[in-house]
């Protein structure tokens, strides 16, 4: 069986086995929003190798995300971290945290979202920061530049 995305997993130095010791933050809850499936798939299994992320949901597009949010939110269960692509389809990034907003700021406040970039913009890390965001990386994310955002993002 030919699997490309284990060639990217050594790339990111992301452990296709066995996850490395527990994050020092714990994050149990984890959301997801991108659209393309191979970051999500190596997204997830940054979250695994890393220890974290036992509860973890995945959305192709904003409105998706928004939706899983609502019922988080609902349940009494918000996620404790958002990693969010800022271009999709249906919704972007940025319509979700302007939806995300909306929703109050208790709600914000118990979960970290993580702005995730292809692109090279400067327009886009301007706009990011009028929105309430733990961090703004580039893509690819690897585990050193996650475990950085929830070093400094206590």
């Amino acid at each position: 069986m030919h699997r490309p995305y284990l060639k990217y997993m050594r790339i990111l130095g992301v452990n296709a086995v066995e996850p490395d010791a527990p994050c020092m933050n714990h994050v149990e809850r984890v959301l997801v929003i991108d659209d393309d499936p191979t970051s999500i798939f190596l997204t997830t299994r940054i979250l695994k190798s890393m220890g974290i992320g036992e509860q973890t949901q995945t959305a192709r597009n904003g409105l998706e995300g928004l939706e899983l949010f609502k019922e988080a939110v609902a349940q009494n269960r918000v996620p404790q971290l958002v990693l969010l692509d800022l271009k999709m389809p249906v919704m972007d990034g940025f319509g979700f945290l302007a939806e995300l907003e909306k929703l109050g700021s208790e709600s914000l406040a118990q979960a970290k979202v993580v702005l995730l970039s292809s692109s090279q913009n400067p327009w886009e890390m301007e706009k990011a920061k009028k929105y309430v965001a733990a961090a703004f990386c580039h893509k690819p994310l690897t585990k050193e530049k996650l475990q950085r955002v929830l070093d400094t993002a206590r």
